[in-house]
């Protein structure tokens, strides 16, 4: 080898070399998670970073202090997808076809390719020419000509293949369109520069809503982001809470946070409570003869609440209610009546205390009416509904209270599902397949209620949640599992009885504690949509079927 032409390599590596880096691109791409609320750094956020054009995936986290940063490398566009390593022609879609169909082909190496279709009898109809890269093409070929069989094909120096198509109906349209890159159409066949792609960049951790931002990877770019809490963006609702019956006997007070007890407004926001069933229970064994007077107290006693309260909570009838409530930055606080026994006997009364807002009626709490059997009664089993029994379901349907089966017998039950027209709920039992506890519910009647499109809310007293030892929020989970695997995801919801229940599963000691219920449903394996679902979507599902 000469002198002149170990030079000339060299100065032909040092060229290529030299265009190879002229062309390569460098972006840095940094940025910041917050914490929405508190403003605070997020550690070990995941940052997912997808290059638009080509689907690749790049990953970092943020460290103690919520900072993130990648550094992405790329040489225009061949970078942006894998290299194809042969020169493809392939079927046209649709075909046959009428009035357009798609030509793609494969280019594996750099260089003039030309596309031609040609009819039967050789006579080339249209042809376009373009200098390209390796990549995947395609083309548009709009009628042209008579209809029959048409021969398109792609040459490429010495290499030339040929398919053929057919064309339904003749046409006198443009023939063929132009090149385009890829098999969206949505980047034009402009490759003589190099363009910087484009990418998602999407926040992500446990706990927390991801969030995403579309950036330009031509230059160093700050993608910043402020996650808002799971628990927070859900809606969720407590199906049972029994506060009131302490508001009435006590005096109570849910304006101020107390270290006792288990709810008060103060723990509601805490909690993250955005809807509240507020339960009107009175106790049979003290006030049977006056029971319909006793619950008028829980009324007054609420909208008394209420009032003390303006700024914090207002009374919900409907599901507008609770969401334009809600949209104030107040808890909606929806009252629901404990047992049949409070209407008397009475239709009237029935009607009464729905003008009041009740929206939804346990229909027995543990002691049965002549109208109805409780779950605690030995002729669960074998005594349902009365034909009034009958008439109070029907007149629930008419007025759109919810019907809920907690506390209730067997045959009530199925009596229940047999005369109502809507879904039904039972808001807050347990599993019987899990703690062998007449409060709890046996699959047939879980499958029942879902295949009416309603819901069970799962109780939090341990008594009804395991037989002995400590119990936990986990044990909770077992209950929610159990339902979801055996009815599915859309049935199951959150009854959790707090001020109703003497003791509580460990980590859920009081309302405050709910998001951490959430937080151990996302590290058990639920996704962010199903967790809203539990805590609140599904129930204000059957709500907005009933009450509108």
């Amino acid at each position: 080898m000469t002198l002149r032409t170990t030079a000339t390599i060299a100065l032909l590596m040092l060229l290529i070399c030299s265009i190879t880096f002229s062309h390569a691109q460098q972006t840095r791409i940094y940025g910041t998670v917050l914490d929405q609320t508190t403003g605070m750094a997020l550690d070990s956020a995941l940052v997912n970073i997808r290059v638009t054009e080509n689907g690749q995936n790049f990953f970092a986290f943020t460290n103690s202090s919520g900072q993130w940063e990648y550094t992405l490398q790329f040489s225009g566009v061949a970078d942006r997808e894998q290299v194809p390593t042969s020169f493809l022609l392939r079927q046209n879609y649709p075909n046959p076809f009428n009035p357009s169909t798609r030509i793609p082909f494969t280019i594996a190496r750099a260089g003039e390719v030309t596309i031609s279709v040609y009819n039967v009898l050789g006579q080339e109809l249209d042809s376009r020419r373009a200098f390209v890269t390796p990549g995947n093409y395609f083309i548009d070929w709009n009628s042209r000509g008579g209809s029959g069989v048409l021969f398109y094909s792609i040459e490429m120096e010495n290499e030339r293949h040929t398919r053929k198509m057919l064309q339904l109906d003749g046409g006198k349209s443009s023939g063929l369109g132009q090149i385009l890159r890829g098999a969206s159409g949505a980047e034009a066949m402009s490759l003589a520069k190099t363009d910087a792609p484009t990418a998602v960049v999407t926040a992500s951790k446990l706990g927390y809503e991801p969030d995403s931002s579309a950036t330009d990877l031509g230059e160093d770019n700050q993608v910043d982001f402020q996650l808002e809490l799971l628990h927070t963006k859900a809606f969720v609702v407590d199906l049972h809470n029994d506060v009131l019956e302490k508001v009435v006997d006590r005096g109570y007070q849910l304006g101020v946070r107390h270290s006792y007890n288990h709810s008060d407004i103060p723990r509601f926001f805490e909690g993250g409570v955005d809807a509240q069933m507020f339960v009107v229970w009175v106790n049979p064994n003290a006030y049977l003869s006056i029971s319909y007077q006793k619950a008028l107290q829980f009324f007054d006693a609420f909208d008394n609440q209420v009032a003390l309260n303006s700024t914090k909570i207002a009374q919900a009838r409907t599901t507008d209610d609770i969401f334009q409530i809600n949209a104030q930055n107040k808890l909606a606080g929806v009252l629901v009546v404990e047992g049949g026994h409070v209407i008397e006997n009475d239709l009237e009364k029935l009607k009464e205390l729905y003008r009041r807002g009740m929206r939804y009626l346990t229909i027995t709490w543990n002691n049965s009416t002549n109208w109805a059997t409780s779950a605690e009664d030995s002729r669960s089993t074998t005594r349902g509904l009365s034909d009034f029994g009958k008439q109070v379901i029907r007149m629930l349907d008419s007025l759109g209270v919810i019907i809920d089966v907690s506390h209730v017998g067997i045959k009530t039950i199925e009596d229940i599902l047999a005369t109502t027209q809507y879904p039904i709920i039972a808001s807050h039992s347990g599993v019987r397949a899990l703690r062998n506890h007449y409060r709890n519910l046996y699959d047939n009647q879980i499958v029942a209620i879902a295949n009416s499109g309603g819901v069970i809310g799962v109780v939090f007293y341990p008594y009804f949640l395991a037989s002995s030892g400590t119990t936990t929020i986990n044990t909770v989970i077992k209950h929610i599992d159990y339902i979801v695997n055996l009815v599915g995801i859309d049935h199951v919801a959150i009854g959790s009885d707090y001020d109703g229940i003497g003791s509580t599963p460990v980590g859920l000691e009081d309302v405050s504690k709910l998001p951490d219920l959430t937080l151990a449903l996302l590290k058990h394996g639920y996704s962010n949509a199903e967790v809203k679902k539990i805590l609140g979507e599904n129930f204000l599902r059957v709500f907005q079927q009933v009450c509108q």
